[in-house]
């Protein structure tokens, strides 16, 4: 995309940016000067707004990792490796298979003052597992834990509803004040004045927020040594720019110090930058094609086999991605154990396709390319975000399918506009992505493909997907804690899926972002790109 259309105007356009870019700086306080503890000011550019902050209702990736990494402290975390380790909760005793008590750490407050307590945690539990707040956590992370019991003032007991696989992941969830919410109604929480002014428990403070300019996070100076302690900048500046190429120019000029995500068709403008660092890694987000599963053509399973043998995904990911990813078969990642690498992806053939339509009855009657059936055309409405790579990978699919017949009417909005419509069930297909959000290998099909949450309003199964024969190898996946018996579960589902494409599995896509060698205690991984924000200062 070009920025300018002349080199004069590319050259004066960068000019005034420079300006703009000091004076606000100057008017955030600078960024490599430091102030009273050396962090500095740490500006990070993000491509949009977010929601609202709130751990019981947040929606996207980059909230999430907010909120667990720098806002709130979850009762686990993460190591290196991914394995569950202590955090506000400092230790556990799982009870056989039927539940799991916490003690909680006693030195954690929230940010005005008051104590985070075992009856903050029950309170985000049974708020989260409340239908009418619509919460991730309750529907991903919460299915199999039926209800929390306090012990006594320090250990909270948390019964599952049945033994299940990776019982403790269940639990990578920060708890929210009950002294500031229990007022607000579970359908009112997405709306609560408390999204936009949080008040967490973490090792950074909310400050201000600008809608769709920046967000302002200031160090906790209360938190816990021994949980890392204060955030090491002076200040945390989420600045919202959404076009790219401005974000690219904004890196390179010092208006912004992080740049996330970055788009990999900008990979060769930081590859031989030496001012700048660039981290690649695997990703937890798995990018597919949601079909209406309730809405024709797609209630047809050889329609949407078609659609997805019509589809180049290895294309797409070597023109559009860079090479930056991996076909995807399911929601298990390509590196992770379990991934079941004895079943081939859905081909891409797209004389099979054309004639798995013809078989279901699309033909080509009139010679205009466009199959029709029963009289009506093989048309439909793909749905994506707006920013450029997902317009882009929708219009090489919209390609690719009007070459067996099908025409696609591509529309592309912003990413909460998106998920209102997608998650009201008002689409044909959209082109979307799922985030691993806790690491557990069942939650994802079993939020996004299990027909026990294909009628469940709010739900992640917005496709409406209702396959026995899917749930009852969902079912076996998730209690599967023999490693053999979940090998040959998660196989089980990739092969349901391959021949029943409820969803079109696209890609997992490299993690992809930027950081200025100004910016010091930057790390990234699986684990996502803020998961070492408090460490981030300036500094050289």
């Amino acid at each position: 995309m070009r920025v300018m259309s002349d080199r004069q105007r590319a050259t004066r356009g960068i000019s005034v940016g420079i300006v703009t870019t000091t004076l606000w700086l100057a008017a955030c306080g600078g960024t490599d000067r430091p102030s009273s503890n050396g962090g500095g000011t740490v500006v990070v550019g993000i491509r949009s707004d977010l929601a609202g902050i709130n751990p019981v209702t947040y929606t996207d990736q980059y909230t999430g990792e907010i909120i667990n990494y720098a806002l709130f402290t979850p009762l686990i975390q993460y190591d290196e490796n991914l394995k569950v380790k202590p955090h506000l909760a400092e230790s556990w005793e799982l009870t056989a298979d039927t539940g799991v008590v916490f003690k909680l750490r006693n030195d954690v407050k929230w940010h005005d003052g008051q104590p985070v307590t075992v009856d903050d945690v029950k309170f985000t539990f049974d708020l989260a597992k409340d239908p009418a707040a619509a919460s991730g956590i309750g529907s991903v992370f919460l299915p199999e834990v039926d209800r929390a019991e306090i012990v006594d003032s320090t250990h909270i007991r948390f019964h599952f509803a049945r033994p299940h696989a990776q019982a403790l992941e269940d639990f990578w969830w920060a708890p929210v004040p009950k002294h500031l919410l229990q007022n607000v109604a579970a359908a009112e929480l997405k709306n609560a004045p408390y999204n936009r002014q949080p008040v967490g428990s973490g090792p950074f403070k909310f400050s201000e927020w600008q809608a769709n300019q920046r967000i302002v996070l200031v160090p906790n100076p209360d938190y816990p040594a021994a949980l890392g302690g204060p955030a090491a900048a002076d200040r945390l500046v989420l600045r919202i720019i959404p076009e790219a190429p401005t974000m690219l120019t904004e890196l390179k000029t010092g208006g912004v110090h992080v740049d996330i995500p970055l788009l990999p068709d900008q990979l060769p403008q930081i590859k031989n930058d030496q001012t700048q660092r660039l981290f690649s890694f695997q990703g937890r987000t798995v990018y597919y094609i949601g079909w209406n599963n309730q809405r024709a053509p797609f209630t047809s399973a050889a329609v949407r086999r078609a659609l997805s043998m019509a589809v180049n995904r290895q294309e797409i990911i070597d023109v559009l991605l860079s090479g930056e990813g991996a076909v995807a078969t399911s929601t298990v990642p390509p590196k992770h154990p379990l991934y079941p690498g004895d079943v081939q992806p859905i081909p891409f053939d797209q004389q099979q396709a054309m004639q798995l339509l013809e078989q279901d009855g699309w033909r080509d009657a009139n010679g205009d390319g466009l199959r029709e059936k029963g009289g009506k055309p093989l048309r439909f409405t793909l749905l994506s975000t707006d920013n450029s790579l997902n317009r882009a990978v929708a219009e090489m699919v919209q390609a690719q399918l009007r070459k067996v017949g099908a025409e696609v009417q591509l529309r592309a909005m912003e990413f909460q506009t998106l998920r209102t419509q997608h998650v009201n069930r008002d689409f044909d297909a959209v082109f979307t992505s799922w985030v691993l959000d806790n690491f557990q290998m069942a939650a994802a099909p079993m939020a996004l493909l299990h027909s026990k949450n294909a009628a469940v309003k709010g739900s992640a199964n917005r496709s409406s997907v209702a396959l026995p024969e899917l749930d009852r190898a969902i079912d076996q996946a998730s209690v599967a804690t023999d490693e053999a018996q979940a090998r040959a579960a998660w196989k089980q589902i990739t092969e349901i899926l391959n021949r029943e494409q409820p969803l079109t599995f696209m890609y997992w896509l490299n993690e992809l972002a930027v950081a200025s060698q100004t910016v010091q205690g930057v790390t990234m991984d699986a684990r996502g790109e803020f998961m070492s924000v408090p460490q981030w200062r300036i500094g050289r």
